[in-house]
């Protein structure tokens, strides 16, 4: 395999992986963070531009999407959740037993009775 096609189908998998943990919505919010403090210091000081980006009470409207978005997300994964797959059929409960007329082979077991000492005192070291 040419060393570019895994190169690319590492960072293809890597990109599928971020994306299903919801890393997407983490760089989303990182960038809106840093919007709302960039809009709020130039209103005011450095710290109260951070305490109102984190307190919650002055969210931007992008973080207002954001947290949209993981609704509705959260919601689409619930139902995905009721429509799951059932790998066994559950609503057969039937036993089938064997009869008493077929008889299995016997296999015999010769690993047991060649193992029936003690081990050596003191055990061996190793070398």
């Amino acid at each position: 395999m040419p060393k570019t096609l895994l190169r690319f189908s590492r960072w293809l998998l890597i990109a599928a992986l971020f994306l299903a943990i919801g890393g997407h919505w983490a760089v989303l919010q990182t960038f809106a963070w840093a919007t709302m403090i960039v809009d709020y210091s130039r209103d005011g000081a450095l710290t109260e531009a951070v305490q109102k980006t984190f307190d919650g009470r002055h969210p931007c409207q992008i973080c207002a999407e954001i947290q949209k978005s993981r609704q509705s997300e959260k919601k689409h994964e619930a139902l995905q959740l009721l429509k799951k797959i059932e790998l066994f059929d559950q609503h057969n409960t039937g036993f089938i037993f064997p009869s008493a007329l077929s008889s299995l082979p016997m296999i015999s077991d010769t690993f047991s009775e060649t193992r029936n000492c003690a081990p050596s005192v003191p055990p061996p070291r190793a070398a």
